[in-house]
């Protein structure tokens, strides 16, 4: 979902989209878009649609985009990053140019999600603001850990030169068997696995188009037949990959196989629904989206949190629907008003006085 390459402003589409035209393949930024989309309707279900209650585990929407959303997120950010991380990588360069930005981005997100404790402070109520910048730091943008987790990992992989690909297999591994059950560390290691795998196809050169459509509509209907088992218990927030737990096992040989099916189905649909429409405007939007990933996922965390302020009311799909499309165009509007402002782009991790800038990719 998120790398350090730089993210193109929303009042300069064009612009953007002719860069990224010579940079990479412009499928990659449409999946993105579509993922980050998915990313902001899933919560919106479970925090608008479902809110005050744990009823989103059970709503089919909200499993169906559970299935692979986050999956394919990773594995989109660990596959670009295949073109920047080798054993000519240096130190100072995964540092500086990938972890410090999200680092400093999730830091300043966790402050602005605890302000309202630090308000408190100010008049002498009490309050646990260290403590919550901490929490939210640590675990609210676990994603964000899961890229930077996966990035050293392939950093570490691209170290052992021949056996560069048995690394990463056996990191991946480590990763899924770590005994580390608790959130947010069971899902950061589960989905960095996901990151490795898709480094290493990238580094194969594997591509997306590669992936046969008679196997991407086998994987499709794998995927429908497991959305049907697929229970509360099933899902990685709440079994943790605790494959050494009484009927765990079980939740994991259904959760891991139908992850990776739904993932593979929606790539190779994504890229080539991308390919049917890429002159059309609403895939130069949906590109300009997947350009912001970073962005609309830190800006999303605050407004999903605010909303718990708001009274109750009955939502459906269509109010989450306008929620995601309010989040995003507002976040659009933030990144273009953090340009024009100085040090506006600290949001996003980016001060020119350091030598690092957060990227978007």
């Amino acid at each position: 979902m998120v790398d350090v390459v730089p993210c193109p402003a929303p009042l300069e589409i064009e612009a953007s989209l002719a860069r990224t035209a010579k940079s990479r393949d412009p499928g990659l930024d449409f999946i993105k878009g579509i993922l980050i989309l998915l990313v902001v309707f899933g919560h919106s279900i479970q925090w608008i649609v479902h809110a005050g209650t744990e009823d989103y585990w059970d709503d089919g929407l909200f499993r169906a985009i559970y299935l692979f959303h986050m999956p394919a997120f990773i594995a989109v950010s660990g596959y670009l990053a295949a073109r920047r991380i080798d054993a000519a990588t240096r130190l100072e360069q995964l540092l500086f140019r990938r972890t410090l930005p999200l680092l400093l981005a999730m830091a300043v997100w966790a402050g602005i999600l605890a302000w309202p404790n630090l308000a408190r402070a100010y008049v002498g109520l009490e309050t646990h603001f260290r403590s919550d910048v901490w929490r939210d730091f640590r675990g609210s943008f676990w994603f964000l850990w899961a890229v930077v987790v996966g990035s050293a990992g392939a950093f570490a992989a691209t170290r052992f030169g021949a056996y560069e690909r048995a690394a990463l297999l056996l990191i991946a591994a480590a990763l899924l068997l770590a005994p580390l059950p608790d959130f947010p560390p069971s899902a950061i290691r589960y989905t960095a696995a996901f990151y490795l795998i898709a480094f290493l196809a990238g580094r194969a050169g594997v591509t997306i188009r590669a992936i046969p459509p008679h196997v991407a509509v086998a994987a499709g209907a794998a995927a429908a037949v497991g959305w049907l088992f697929w229970t509360p218990d099933t899902y990685i927030y709440n079994n943790g990959f605790a494959y050494w737990r009484p009927g765990v096992a079980g939740q994991l040989a259904l959760m891991l196989p139908v992850s990776v099916a739904a993932t593979l189905a929606f790539l190779r649909g994504a890229v080539a629904l991308h390919d049917r429409i890429a002159p059309s405007a609403a895939a130069r939007i949906v590109i300009a989206i997947g350009g912001m990933t970073l962005e609309i996922y830190l800006a999303q965390t605050v407004a999903f949190r605010a909303s718990s302020l708001l009274p109750e009311f009955a939502a459906g799909y269509l109010d989450a629907a306008a929620a995601t499309a309010v989040i995003v165009a507002g976040t659009a509007t933030l990144v273009a008003l953090s340009r024009r402002l100085p040090g506006g782009e600290l949001l996003w991790g980016r001060l020119p006085a350091l030598p690092f800038r957060a990227r978007n990719d």
